[in-house]
């Protein structure tokens, strides 16, 4: 086992796309796009229930990670 410390990922999941916010969050860093744009690149929305979506612009906000449409 490392003698680092593994970080917990302890941020609320999105189960469309099948990762936890924070998983959502470094793609968004990754590929910046505009909030809807993300929520069907990120996010998988249209193949889930999208019962997710306003926590998640709440959580990308508070991140800096929000690009308005």
């Amino acid at each position: 086992m490392s003698a680092e410390a593994q970080v917990l990922d302890d941020s609320p999941y999105c189960c469309c796309s099948a990762a936890t916010f924070q998983e959502i969050l470094e793609r968004q860093r990754a590929e910046p796009l505009p909030f809807m744009e993300l929520l069907m690149v990120h996010a998988g929305c249209g193949s889930g229930c999208g019962s997710c979506i306003e926590e998640l612009e709440q959580f990308l906000r508070a991140h800096d990670a929000y690009i308005e449409d």
